[in-house]
């Protein structure tokens, strides 16, 4: 785990309980926590200040694993009483830091866990395994953007993930390579075609039809979005955790609902 300089100081500050919600820690104890996550370190007679010290350890320690452990350790829960008050201001103080080198400590179960943010794009390798447990893994990336206010972010994540899953469906049904224009509407078009789902030939009862017109409300709606409020362009208006979320649960409406057909299809 590699951070800006910038930062190592103030991390320091906030380990020492110098700056930001964090108890503070006296000498002695600010050695026994860095020696449990991997220093052999004593205190005594010389001790620089508790703040250089910190830093000191956050410098040593930056560009390797060993970072990722000291800051997951300091919002352990169970260094604080399961104080859920005090554990989030830390580690919003954190995150407010880190975020700009593209991390953040999230939430996982009981404990928190340091984050890759940076990029909005599919892993080439995920796609290879595309089905309803690679969305669920990309949704939970994008509510973790919103949980860090990260919202033009998790826009853009909604969007990529609905490219990767229809290019995946076109490929997979006509056996055929796609290449992205950037115009998400073609790709669903194209999709659909791949699906059968031609809605203007369709038989269908007229509630039916109503609710699969949705998803062309969906795919028009998302491209607005994501052209407007993503991280992709310049974000031209003011975009609110509500705006977010409606984009990335459609998002993953649609995407369950056309590798469920698919699965159908090629049964």
């Amino acid at each position: 785990m590699k951070i800006s300089n910038k930062v190592t100081e103030q991390l320091g500050k906030i380990i020492a309980g110098d700056q930001g919600s964090a108890p503070y820690l006296s000498g002695p104890r600010l050695v026994d926590f860095y020696n449990s996550c991997g220093f052999d370190d004593m205190y005594g007679e010389g001790f620089p200040s508790r703040w250089i010290y910190s830093t000191q350890k956050i410098e040593e320690s930056n560009g390797k694993d060993r970072l990722k452990t000291i800051l997951e350790e300091f919002v352990d829960p169970r260094r604080y009483g399961g104080d859920e008050d005090i554990i989030e201001a830390i580690v919003a103080n954190i995150n407010q830091l880190i975020k700009y080198d593209g991390y953040a400590l999230i939430k996982k179960g009981f404990n928190y866990k340091i984050s890759l943010l940076q990029g909005s794009d599919i892993d080439p390798e995920a796609v290879l395994r595309i089905g309803h447990e690679f969305v669920s893994e990309q949704i939970k990336k994008c509510q973790e953007k919103i949980t860090l206010n990260d919202f033009s972010g998790a826009i853009t994540n909604a969007r990529s993930l609905t490219e990767a899953v229809l290019i995946y469906v076109i490929e997979t049904a006509e056996n055929i390579e796609v290449k992205n224009d950037g115009k998400i509407t073609n790709l669903w078009s194209k999709a659909k075609k791949s699906l059968k789902l031609d809605l203007d030939k369709a038989e269908l009862p007229e509630y039916v039809f109503q609710i699969l017109t949705g998803l062309d409300s969906i795919i028009t709606g998302l491209a607005g979005l994501s052209n407007n409020a993503g991280d992709r362009h310049a974000n031209k208006f003011n975009t609110r955790k509500h705006h977010a979320k409606v984009a990335v649960n459609s998002a993953m409406t649609l995407c369950d609902f056309v590798i469920d057909i698919l699965n159908l299809k090629i049964k």
